[in-house]
C-alpha cells in the first residue's frame, strides 16, 4: 500500500452519537478507497510525493474492490471506526447514508457519466440508440458486460440511470437487458480490464471518459461510448471525513489537498474523470474526442427517492439478474 505521512494532530473534540475526546494513536492517517485511485496508475500515487513534501504528513491506505464493500466495512466498523477519511464514496452513497452519522461533510472531488463503451473493431453506433434498443435488439444478445448493482459503483449507477429513464417500468428494462447480458461482473476492473479488454465480450458498462485514455495513452480510437438518446446520468465522486475518527485536523488538511489545483489538474490523467475544479486548458485533447453530455442530455434522480426506494430497486434488478 502507499504511504503518506500526517503530522499528529492532538487531542479531538469529535461529535458522533456521544461526544467524546480522542488522542490519536499514532500519526497515521487511514483512507478507505477503491483499488483504481490507489493503483500505480491512480490520483493516490501521483500526488504522494508532492504531498509528504508539502506536509510532512503520512497516509495509510486501505483499499476495496469498489465502493460497495467499502461502504459496507464502514457500516460494520461505525461504532468503532478504523478509518479517518473516505474516498471515492458517491452520490447514491451520499443519498443512502448521508444522515446515517457515518461520514461528515461529503465533499465532491471529481464527477463523471455511466456509460456502454464498445469495441468499434466489431460493432457500429453511427446513430444514437436507446437503452430500450440495446437491450431488446438481438444483435446485442451475449455482447454486453455490466457491473453487479450494489456491488460495484458503475453498477449501482446503471441501476439509478434505469430508474431515471423507465420509472416504474425499469422491471422490464431489467428483464430485457438480463437477457441480453453475457456476464455480471463484481467490479469494473473485472469487467473491463479483465474480461471487456481481453475481448469476451464487445460491449462493457463503463464511462464515457473511457474512450479518452485509450486515444492519450495508447493513441488508439478502437474504443468509443455507445450515444444513448435517453441521456445520461451524472454521477459524482466525495471525499469525506469518518463520523467518529481521530484524525479530524489531518483529516481536513487532505480534502483541502484534494480540492487544490495540483490535485485537480491530475484527475483527468489518473481517474479519467471530469475534476470539479482546476484549469480545463490542462486536460488531454482526447476529451475532445469523447462524448460530453450537454445540459439537457444530463438526467437527475431524487436523493429522497434513491434513500427510500434504493432497496426495493436492487431487489427488482437482483431478481432479474438471478443475484442471490
Amino acid at each position: 500500500m502507499n504511504k503518506l505521512i500526517l503530522l499528529a494532530v492532538g487531542s479531538l473534540l469529535i461529535t458522533g452519537c456521544t461526544q467524546q475526546t480522542v488522542t490519536p494513536v499514532d500519526n497515521t492517517l487511514t483512507v478507505y478507497t477503491y483499488d483504481s485511485l490507489a493503483a500505480d496508475y491512480g490520483l493516490l500515487p501521483a500526488i504522494q510525493d508532492s504531498f509528504e513534501t508539502e506536509s510532512g504528513l503520512q497516509l495509510e491506505v486501505v483499499t476495496f474492490a469498489d465502493t460497495g464493500a467499502m461502504v459496507s466495512q464502514l457500516l460494520l466498523e461505525q461504532s468503532a471506526p478504523k478509518a479517518d477519511v473516505v474516498l471515492g464514496i458517491d452520490n447514491s452513497d451520499v443519498a443512502r447514508y448521508g444522515d446515517a452519522d457515518l461520514f461528515t461533510n461529503p465533499t465532491a472531488f471529481d464527477y463523471g457519466y455511466v456509460g456502454f463503451v464498445y469495441d468499434t473493431t466489431q460493432l457500429s453506433f453511427p446513430e444514437p440508440i436507446s437503452l430500450e434498443t440495446l437491450a431488446e435488439d438481438e444483435t446485442y444478445q451475449g455482447k454486453i458486460i455490466i457491473e453487479q448493482a450494489g456491488l460495484s459503483s458503475p453498477g449501482t449507477q446503471l441501476l439509478l440511470w434505469g430508474q431515471a429513464v423507465f420509472g416504474d417500468d425499469s422491471n422490464e428494462f431489467w428483464e430485457a437487458l438480463a437477457d441480453q447480458t453475457l456476464t455480471v461482473a463484481p467490479d469494473w476492473n473485472t469487467a473491463y480490464y479483465t474480461m471487456f479488454l481481453n475481448g469476451e465480450a464487445p460491449i462493457v458498462l463503463s464511462y464515457l471518459t473511457s474512450p479518452a485514455y485509450h486515444i492519450d495513452q495508447e493513441g488508439s480510437d478502437r474504443y468509443a461510448a455507445i450515444p444513448i438518446s435517453d441521456g445520461y446520468l451524472k454521477q459524482t465522486e466525495y471525499v469525506a471525513q469518518v463520523s467518529g475518527n481521530n484524525q479530524t485536523a489531518g483529516g481536513q488538511l487532505f480534502i483541502d489537498y484534494l480540492l487544490s489545483d495540483a490535485v485537480q489538474n491530475q484527475i483527468p490523467t489518473t481517474q479519467w474523470m471530469f475534476p470539479v475544479g482546476g484549469d480545463a486548458s490542462t486536460w488531454p485533447a482526447a476529451y475532445t474526442q469523447i462524448i460530453q453530455p450537454k445540459a439537457d442530455e444530463i438526467l437527475t434522480i431524487d436523493a429522497a427517492t434513491v434513500k427510500q426506494d434504493y432497496t426495493t430497486w436492487l431487489q427488482d434488478w437482483n431478481q432479474a439478474f438471478g443475484i442471490q
